[in-house]
């Protein structure tokens, strides 16, 4: 019988035996009714050479065997061999990314890429590849048989910059404790439509929409029942005119991380995103909006051995519009 070999990694490290297996057989088999008790029982996997109980905690660098024939083809499409990605909207190809190049930050527990526009974060139900996916795939390769590189929070499929994802076990956890307590802080660039005077800080309920918007977009929206609060500062950097119509080039940051809450506070307090059809902006020819996370900032002292700073540079596109639209703007102005 032919057996495929794996070697456990540090974040493998006290997990139950079956628990490991669990996970590797969903990400690599195309059948879920793999009975991991019975192939235990019948020696169709092994540890270090030997038959092994479900209970049993693995070890860094131990050998599991799994029998070849319980390895089927990936369910993941993103690793099939003829699996081709269609073109993302907005001209964005998977094919075409390169995570080394988007990488800004990268240690043991954590990774901060810069993020480009029309890139999902996660899978959906089409066939394009995700940014999990792409990580999964380049980052997991010796580094744990039961833990995935994830992203640990979410940008929308047409924002850009900023997006922290876990190395290990111990890097997700600590960055979702800083989130929780409120300790990392993140810092936007947008463009709205119309002249915004002054700065404001925007405190709404905000919840999901029960019924689609006019462009079919999935959104939500803000409202004033106990719906969980979103809390946006908007300060204003330059002005500028595009199409005939005002813009303006606004820095946002962000106390919560309510979905879509810069893009639907911004609308609804009058001044929705340039381009931002599902939340009632101007149609932009070529692009969605404009939205980057340009800064992620950590607490100076920190158990992950992050940076204070970490800013994701503006993108040629943005940086196009910024130079079509007249915005006399300042990098030192960003943050």
């Amino acid at each position: 019988m032919e057996f495929e070999e794996f070697t456990a990694g540090e974040n493998d490290s006290g997990r139950r035996l079956d628990r490991v297996l669990r996970i590797m057989l969903r990400e690599r088999a195309l059948d879920k009714g793999i009975n991991i008790f019975s192939a235990l029982r019948k020696r169709l996997v092994l540890v270090n050479g030997k038959k092994a109980e479900a209970s049993q905690k693995v070890c860094p660098g131990d050998s599991i065997k799994i029998a070849s024939f319980l390895l089927k083809e990936s369910k993941d499409p993103a690793e099939r061999k003829d699996f081709t990605p269609k073109e993302q909207k907005g001209g964005c190809k998977s094919l075409n990314f390169s995570l080394d190049s988007a990488i800004l930050f990268k240690n043991d527990s954590i990774m901060v890429i810069n993020k480009p526009y029309g890139l999902n974060v996660q899978p959906s139900f089409s066939s394009e590849t995700s940014l999990a996916q792409i990580v999964a795939k380049e980052c997991k390769e010796g580094l744990s048989l039961s833990f995935t590189p994830a992203p640990l929070h979410r940008l929308d499929r047409f924002t850009t910059g900023a997006l922290v994802f876990s190395l290990s076990i111990q890097g997700a956890q600590i960055f979702s404790q800083m989130i929780k307590d409120g300790l990392v802080k993140k810092t936007y660039l947008g463009i709205v439509q119309g002249r915004m005077e002054g700065s404001f800080e925007w405190t709404d309920g905000i919840e999901e929409s029960n019924s689609p918007s006019a462009t079919s977009f999935h959104t939500v929206r803000v409202v004033k029942s106990n719906a969980p609060i979103a809390v946006t500062r908007a300060f204003p950097l330059e002005y500028g005119s595009f199409g005939g119509k005002e813009v303006t080039l606004v820095r946002f940051e962000i106390p919560t991380g309510r979905k879509h809450q810069i893009r639907a506070q911004s609308a609804f307090h009058g001044f929705p995103l340039f381009g931002d059809r599902a939340y009632g902006g101007t149609k932009a020819s070529g692009h969605e909006f404009f939205l980057h996370a340009i800064q992620v900032e950590f607490p100076e002292k920190n158990d992950l051995s992050i940076p204070q700073k970490i800013l994701a540079p503006l993108p040629e596109d943005f940086l196009n519009f910024l130079n079509s639209a007249l915005i006399n703007w300042k990098g030192q102005l960003i943050i």
